[in-house]
């Protein structure tokens, strides 16, 4: 028992974060970290501060014991690390998606986006979002195919440029069918974590684009795209080897778009607004003009409608 202790004081000197999961989440700060173990042995230690936390047996065996603090430590050790590739095969088709570590960061016109900014960008605010899996690349024409057996795409000189033409109300079409031929839960990113990951998570240098501050090296837009979308990873990642959050297409997130939301949103995981009439986008596209594909740029449209601009990628809960 004591060499067991001493090795949870070792851990503590390292920092582990993942998902905020069901109860696992002890001392409820919306992390799941070496703070939830160090709140279990508190509870181990002096029984009567259990009441203090918000939890029951971690493992399900119904008893609040050491047993806990081991399955906690092993979900927190199995965390992919950010930038982790995981693939799916669909219909033949194989897509990838990277890991991102949760963590905190601060959402909206930070000085490294530069004196030019829409108010729909104020006030910056300090969002935590938990760890999640995003699409490595935009959801191509060939992947959409495979899945749907058509391709709306306006530009199709390559099956692997991104798909275009479809509304947020086809993108949930899209995802339905990836669920029940995966068995997986995808589903389009929050803001938050679309702008997370754009920004490049915990690994962010603080860029104005997503992965650079030269938006050549990262981003098909108006000066460079010659008014077309390009194959997707035709430029270089970001921080967390992730394509195209700048420019070739604007995104849709899965949020609704309000204003005043924005300002006065959950610091933990914000979902937007329960209701509205615009969907959230992000991410310029291939006529974007210099400062739309900026990671805090923000855009809106009906989700019942489609064009040639607009496009999306996966998220993936943990």
């Amino acid at each position: 028992m004591k060499k067991f202790f001493s090795f949870i004081v070792l851990l503590s000197m390292v920092a582990f974060t993942t998902s905020a999961q069901n109860s696992k989440d002890v001392n409820a700060d919306g992390l799941v970290d070496i703070g939830d173990v160090t709140s279990i042995i508190d509870c181990l230690l002096n029984p009567s501060s259990a009441d203090s936390y918000r939890f029951i047996s971690i493992n399900g065996d119904s008893i609040m014991d050491v047993t806990d603090v081991s399955f906690l430590i092993d979900f927190i050790l199995s965390a992919p690390t950010s930038g982790t590739i995981q693939s799916f095969t669909v219909n033949g088709v194989t897509f990838e998606m990277v890991a991102v570590e949760g963590g905190t960061f601060t959402m909206g016109a930070t000085p490294d986006q530069g004196s030019y900014y829409n108010n729909s960008e104020r006030p910056t605010h300090q969002v935590t979002v938990s760890s999640f899996w995003i699409g490595k690349t935009e959801v191509t024409q060939q992947l959409w195919i495979a899945l749907m057996g058509s391709n709306p795409s306006y530009f199709h000189s390559s099956n692997l440029q991104p798909v275009e033409h479809v509304s947020w109300n086809d993108c949930q079409e899209f995802i339905t069918k990836l669920n029940e031929a995966t068995g997986k839960t995808f589903r389009l990113p929050t803001e938050a974590e679309w702008e997370f990951a754009a920004r490049g998570g915990n690994k962010s240098q603080g860029y104005k684009f997503s992965g650079s501050n030269n938006d050549d090296d990262v981003a098909w837009y108006d000066s460079n795209s010659g008014g077309k979308t390009h194959p997707v990873a035709s430029k270089a990642p970001n921080e967390l080897g992730i394509y195209d959050m700048s420019g070739n297409l604007f995104e849709w997130c899965n949020d609704w778009y309000n204003s005043s939301y924005y300002s006065s949103s959950p610091k933990v995981n914000p979902t937007g607004p329960e209701s509205g009439t615009m969907r959230v986008m992000r991410g310029g596209d291939w006529s974007s003009a210099y400062l739309q594909h900026r990671v805090a740029f923000r855009d809106r449209w009906f989700p019942d409608e489609s064009n040639f601009k607009w496009g999306f990628r996966l998220c993936l809960s943990e």
